[in-house]
């Protein structure tokens, strides 16, 4: 029997307007009172995900920044991993020749590269909002849990991807077909699934994991069972079960009432 559901946010659980149906949410409520925890994994950050966790009134932890940040359910910090501060210059710099907007988090704080606001905000579902500014004279003076470059072109992301991971000290992977983020070496959504697992004493053969996206992929790989949403990338249909529903039809939900056989 299944103990723990981890689900990815954008592309999975939350439509194509970022928003939870009332059918996720009545599932999720189920789930619940069976004793079934349910934990969300992203790539936001807190303030991205807070809500998020708050309209589904969870009371378990949220995995946050593709796994560097893991809260509590009251949002407390308890675990992180920092990105090498030559390392997150380096990724800076690349961004600049390559052409990429740069964005980059540390806690609620938003990071951007100078300049770059509004081409920033093209990406973006929600503009920025009190963000700062980096460039070369400054970017040495900030952390980040988390970055990411974005553009247009998925093939120059590709390419990156494969560069930054000759890198001992990070991981990097596509995120969604426009972003390409990189993390610390020693944090997934896989290895922060196996975190909250332990502290909860369920083995993972015991878990179910959704994702669409490679930053979804230790995860899906580490979970009892990992499933592909419908509209996930091609490369992750072809190793993991997919499901016959996209984020836009309720997929995760329609799949978790039939195997707990939920009476919606």
């Amino acid at each position: 029997m299944y103990k723990l559901i981890i689900s990815d946010l954008d592309g999975t659980l939350v439509n194509s307007n970022k928003e939870i149906s009332d059918y996720t949410k009545k599932v999720i409520d189920l789930l619940k009172e069976k004793g079934i925890h349910f934990v969300i994994a992203t790539g936001r950050s807190l303030s991205g995900a807070q809500h998020i966790h708050d309209i589904l009134n969870l009371n378990t932890e949220i995995i946050c920044n593709n796994g560097s940040t893991i809260y509590n359910k009251d949002g407390e910090l308890i675990f992180q991993r920092i990105i090498d501060s030559k390392i997150a210059t380096e990724i800076f710099e690349t961004s600049l020749i390559q052409d990429c907007i740069f964005f980059a988090t540390y806690g609620t704080q938003v990071y951007i590269g100078e300049g770059t606001l509004d081409l920033a905000n093209a990406f973006l579902h929600n503009p920025i909002q009190n963000h700062i500014e980096v460039n070369k004279e400054n970017i040495n003076s900030f952390i980040f849990e988390k970055v990411v470059l974005m553009s247009k072109d998925n093939d120059k992301l590709k390419k990156l991807t494969a560069y930054f991971n000759t890198f001992e000290e990070i991981n990097s992977f596509i995120s969604q077909e426009d972003y390409l983020d990189v993390v610390h070496f020693e944090t997934s959504k896989g290895k922060a699934l196996k975190i909250i697992a332990d502290s909860k004493n369920i083995e993972l053969k015991h878990t179910i994991a959704f994702g669409d996206a490679f930053n979804d992929y230790e995860m899906l790989k580490f979970a009892g069972k990992g499933l592909v949403m419908r509209n996930g990338f091609e490369d992750l249909k072809k190793e993991f079960e997919t499901l016959d529903f996209s984020n836009d039809e309720n997929g995760v939900a329609k799949y978790l009432a039939e195997v707990f056989n939920l009476s919606i």
